[in-house]
């Protein structure tokens, strides 16, 4: 892997060639933990699974203030730097699961084998709810900005991510899925909405 100096300086540190800056990040930490406070999460460990440079650590101080917050890395240049935790999301096995566990772009660096591991090892690691993203086939085809997103990853289709995370999580919105057992309750259309039928007039 290349998770060096380097990497971080051009995709995420220098303005000119970061895909996504500091604010971005915050302001998405910000849904994230706003979103499942407003679902009823009771937050006492979050892990912020592939933490990179810590920018969720702010808004899940500002929204739980009294949760533990465990940055997971596998660079051992941010490990060095911060202090995170170093190890990998398919194997990562502490003592206790979290209430909360932020995985954002982190699987489509692993292989399959790999990949197929750490969703298993999410449904150990969540107790409760699981901000979930990663960069699929379709993102990469119709959304990314390919002049600044990382083309080193695997592209797989979003379905192969959801079919894996539907064992053990349902879809509430927003990227978060909780754990099955827990039914947050959300209006009818604050639900994701299902496919539409064929000849079902929407």
């Amino acid at each position: 892997m290349k998770f060096d100096a380097g990497f971080y300086q051009r995709y995420y540190r220098d303005p000119g060639t970061r895909v996504a800056s500091r604010e971005d990040a915050l302001r998405l930490g910000r849904f994230v933990c706003a979103y499942t406070a407003y679902l009823g999460f009771s937050v006492r460990r979050v892990l912020d699974a592939g933490c990179g440079l810590g920018h969720m650590r702010g808004a899940v101080r500002e929204f739980f203030p009294r949760a533990r917050y465990v940055g997971l890395e596998a660079s051992e240049y941010l490990c060095k730097l911060h202090g995170w935790v170093r190890g990998s999301v398919a194997d990562y096995a502490p003592r206790a699961p979290f209430d909360l566990v932020i995985c954002h772009d982190v699987l489509q660096y692993l292989p399959d084998e790999d990949a197929r591991a750490a969703l298993g090892n999410l449904a150990r690691l969540c107790r409760g709810a699981l901000y979930f993203s990663v960069l699929t086939a379709g993102d990469w085809r119709r959304n990314a900005d390919r002049a600044r997103t990382d083309p080193g990853v695997r592209l797989r289709p979003a379905g192969w991510y959801r079919n894996r995370l539907a064992r053990h999580f349902h879809p509430v919105g927003g990227g978060l899925v909780a754990r099955r057992g827990y039914s947050p309750l959300l209006w009818e259309l604050e639900r994701p909405w299902p496919a539409p039928r064929r000849g079902e007039l929407i």
